[in-house]
C-alpha cells in the first residue's frame, strides 16, 4: 500500500494543533512552581513545594538527571502530584562512576563536606587528603571532624592542629560522651552538608547528634517514612532539613568517595600549600617529584612544605 501524502489543508490543520498546544503550554507557565528535589527513585522524584509539603513527581525525558538537593520547576498534576519540567543550574554536585566510567551525579548543591576521622580505625592521612583536594577541585568547603576523642588520640590532634589548622580547614573534635554538641550542630548550621569518611569513624553518631529523630532511618535505610514512594530507599541520597537550619544529604554513593578523574595538576592544585610554588618551578608540566627545579620539592626541603603531606602527594601519583 502506498503511503498517504499530506495535503496543504491537513497540513495547516496540524501547524493549527501544534500552535495551540504550545498556546497551551505558555498559559499553562501560570502554574509552575519552584521545588526542592528531597529524593529520587527511578522515574519519580519526591519534591518539596513551598510549604513544604511532598509532591512525588514524574520527571520529563529531556532532563538529563535529577538527584536531591536539586531545585527544579515544576508543575501540578493531580492530587500531590506533579511532573518536574526544568532543573536550575547546579552550584556544585557530587557524583561516583557509572559502569561505564562516566560520573553520574548523587547529591546536588552541597556547600559543605564534613570529613570524620577517628583513632579507630586507623586514620588515613592519604584519604583525608584525598577528600580535602576533592572539596576544593568542587569549590565545596571542607570541615573536619575528629571524632571518637574519648579514645587515644592525643597524636592526632596535634597532627591536624600542627599540619591542617594553618592551611585554613576548621577542625572540631567531638565524642559520644558530648551529647549536646552545640559546636558540632553550629557547624552543620547554614549549610547543605554532606558527611565523608570511613567505615567506622562514626557517622552515624555524628548524624544522631544533628538529627536524634531521623538517625535509627538514616542508619537502616529505611526511609519509607520520610518519602511517599512506599518502599525502603536504601541507596538512594535523601535530602533532610536540619532543626537548626541548614541539611545534611545522605548517600551511599558519596560516604566514602575518592578522586575521581581528577588530573594530576589539579592533585597538585589541591595542596593548598604548594600552590604559591607551582609557578616558580623550572618546566611548566612539572610533576614535582624528582624534577630539577622544583619549587615545590625546595620548600619541602626547607621545611615550608610539611613532609608528610608532600609524601601523600607522591603516593597519590603513584597509585
Amino acid at each position: 500500500m502506498s503511503k498517504r501524502k499530506i495535503n496543504k489543508q491537513q497540513l495547516s490543520r496540524i501547524e493549527k494543533q501544534q500552535s495551540s498546544f504550545r498556546q497551551k503550554e505558555i498559559f499553562d507557565d501560570d502554574l509552575l512552581s519552584e521545588g526542592l528535589v528531597i529524593a529520587r527513585y527511578s522515574k519519580h522524584a519526591e519534591v518539596e513545594d513551598k510549604s513544604g509539603a511532598l509532591i512525588r513527581c514524574n520527571i520529563r525525558p529531556n532532563i538529563d538527571s535529577i538527584v536531591a538537593g536539586d531545585h527544579v520547576i515544576w508543575q501540578p498534576e493531580g492530587n500531590h502530584q506533579g511532573i518536574i519540567v526544568s532543573r536550575h543550574n547546579r552550584k556544585s554536585s557530587l557524583g561516583r562512576p557509572d559502569s561505564n566510567g562516566n560520573i553520574k551525579p548523587v547529591a546536588a548543591n552541597i556547600t559543605q563536606i564534613i570529613i570524620v576521622i577517628a583513632p579507630v580505625p586507623e586514620v588515613s592521612w592519604n584519604l583525608l587528603d584525598s577528600y580535602l583536594i576533592m572539596a576544593d577541585y568542587l569549590q565545596i568547603n571542607p570541615f573536619i571532624v575528629l571524632n571518637k576523642t574519648d579514645l587515644p588520640s592525643d597524636e592526632m590532634q596535634k597532627n591536624l592542629l600542627k599540619i591542617y589548622e594553618p592551611l585554613g580547614y576548621p577542625i572540631l573534635f567531638t565524642n559520644r560522651d558530648i551529647t549536646e554538641d552545640k559546636l558540632l550542630q553550629k557547624a552543620f548550621n547554614n549549610q547543605v552538608n554532606v558527611l565523608v569518611g570511613q567505615s567506622g569513624v562514626g557517622k552515624s553518631s555524628i548524624v544522631a547528634k544533628i538529627l536524634p529523630d531521623k538517625a535509627a532511618e538514616i542508619a537502616t535505610g529505611d526511609i519509607s517514612k520520610h518519602v511517599n514512594l512506599g518502599r525502603h530507599i536504601t541507596s538512594r541520597s535523601i535530602f533532610y532539613h536540619l532543626p537548626n537550619g541548614g541539611a545534611l544529604i545522605d548517600s551511599p554513593g558519596i560516604r566514602e568517595f575518592s578522586l575521581w578523574n581528577i588530573s594530576e595538576s589539579d592533585i597538585a592544585k589541591g595542596y593548598r600549600e604548594f600552590l604559591p610554588y607551582i609557578s616558580q618551578c623550572k618546566y611548566r608540566n612539572c610533576s614535582h617529584i624528582n624534577t630539577p627545579g622544583c619549587a615545590v620539592i625546595n620548600a619541602v626541603k626547607n621545611k615550608i612544605i610539611h613532609n608528610q603531606r608532600y609524601e601523600n602527594y607522591v603516593k597519590m601519583l603513584e597509585t
